[in-house]
């Protein structure tokens, strides 16, 4: 009696745990070159295959092992070159994600997240087009998401976006999917949810997808850390980024305690050869795809301590 309660508690699960979500959107390539309604198959084969990489790429760093995602090409439609996408997303271990407290990012989220459905201005394609494959950029990680700051405005998107952002393999995948309107003839690609275009991509804008030679990520925040330091060169330009030495190692930071910069400039504080200063410093790290990086901030100057002194010979 009791292995036949269990068995049928287990089919239950069975049947009410693993869950499935499908979601329909579609792209559709546009140009004088498509009017027949017809497309080179070495073009669009490669660009169905990036976005099912896409997909595919942005569900794991979602959701890693606790859903499967696939993507199928539904059906061809008339009118320039347009395909239906059938995206089905699976969770896979719902029991034990919420028994882990761990959220499951919805299919739907992640293709609003890409640019692909729903209506947003922090997805990840409208970041690549306003970022501009800038390298400079000043980038703020909060509890609501990320900031970054540009020479033409702020843009403030999800950690999920920037992270999709700055995988190597969801650029290199987008790239991929809009290659296609670099060929002669194809002017833009769309991506439209049910009638409506969401996103596009004009062959203008394609060189703004080329997947950039080295992707940095930013890791997570490390707390801030007081320490002792020499100051080994001093810089008043450029944001007052000098060179310390902590130990055995040397590294450049910016100083942000205004205060004490300004108590240098007016020559109330001076620093000498053998100083040291206790700090408070801000470490920042970046993932690239063969190493780690660190940027430092001096947020506050605590003490400065002066060198020791030649003891007199008589």
């Amino acid at each position: 009696m009791k292995l036949g309660i269990f068995s049928s508690v287990f089919r239950w699960l069975d049947r009410h745990w693993v869950m499935a979500e499908t979601k329909t959107f579609s792209i559709k390539f546009d140009g004088e070159g498509l009017a027949d309604h017809t497309i080179e198959v070495n073009d669009l084969a490669p660009s169905l295959m990036a976005l099912g990489d896409l997909i595919k790429e942005a569900n794991y760093i979602a959701n890693g092992n606790r859903t499967s995602v696939s993507v199928k090409v539904k059906a061809t439609e008339a009118g320039c070159f347009q395909v239906s996408i059938e995206a089905t997303q699976t969770i896979l271990d719902q029991t034990i994600a919420l028994l882990a407290g761990q959220q499951v990012t919805a299919l739907a989220n992640l293709l609003q997240i890409l640019g692909f459905c729903g209506i947003s201005t922090a997805t990840v394609l409208v970041l690549i087009k306003k970022l501009k494959r800038r390298k400079s950029l000043k980038v703020t990680i909060t509890e609501n998401g990320v900031v970054i700051e540009t020479d033409s405005g702020v843009v403030t998107v999800s950690k999920l976006a920037w992270q999709m952002y700055n995988s190597p393999v969801v650029r290199k995948a987008f790239f991929g999917v809009v290659k296609p309107v670099e060929r002669q003839g194809i002017e833009r690609v769309d991506f439209i949810d049910v009638e409506t275009t969401v996103s596009e991509v004009t062959k203008e804008e394609l060189q703004l997808f080329v997947p950039p030679e080295q992707l940095e990520e930013p890791l997570q925040v490390l707390p801030d850390r007081t320490t002792f330091v020499n100051v080994v060169h001093m810089w008043f330009k450029d944001g007052n980024k000098w060179k310390f030495s902590e130990g055995g190692s040397e590294w450049s930071a910016e100083i942000k305690d205004q205060k004490f910069i300004e108590s240098l400039l007016r020559g109330d504080v001076s620093i000498l050869a053998n100083d040291y200063l206790k700090v408070k410093v801000r470490q920042s790290q970046y993932r690239t795809e063969h190493q780690i990086r660190s940027d430092y901030e001096i947020i506050e100057v605590i003490e400065h301590g002066k060198g020791y002194q030649q003891a007199p010979l008589l």
